[in-house]
């Protein structure tokens, strides 16, 4: 049965926001990668990257659960739950290695910020493949 429109505008919403959260944490990395914190400052940059790191993974929680339960409620399919479980994944690793790149000051070029950023980067492709494959799954 389809969602009445409230249902659905807030299912935008949830989206909205779960893709804010990516674009916000990983251009925050991106950012701290490429240039390192403002010189002087390191103890600031690594607790807003802390803050940033934090605030990003309770959105991505509770935005995910809520759209995941709508998905799989719907039927998306075994296809959609694999590629799912390969997203949350990375996004397990991305956050090991950002919490691990923060305790070690977030030195510019670090290898725990490099796999951040190339995890991160497979996450938000897989949430465009998690798109595809709904999308597909729905017309057949």
């Amino acid at each position: 049965m389809p969602a009445g429109p409230v249902a659905e505008g807030l299912l935008v919403v949830l989206r909205w926001l779960h893709a804010v959260a990516a674009i916000v944490f990983l251009g925050w990395s991106a950012v701290l990668w490429l240039d390192g914190p403002p010189r002087g400052d390191s103890n600031i940059a690594r607790q807003r990257f802390k803050e940033v790191t934090e605030l990003s993974l309770l959105v991505f929680l509770a935005t995910g659960a809520v759209l995941t339960f709508d998905r799989l409620s719907l039927g998306a399919g075994g296809v959609y739950a694999a590629v799912l479980a390969l997203k949350v994944l990375c996004g397990v690793v991305v956050y090991q290695y950002a919490f691990r790149w923060r305790r070690v000051g977030l030195p510019i070029g670090g290898v725990d910020g490099r796999i951040v950023l190339i995890f991160g980067a497979v996450a938000v492709f897989l949430a465009a493949v998690l798109k595809g494959v709904y999308d597909s799954g729905v017309r057949s």
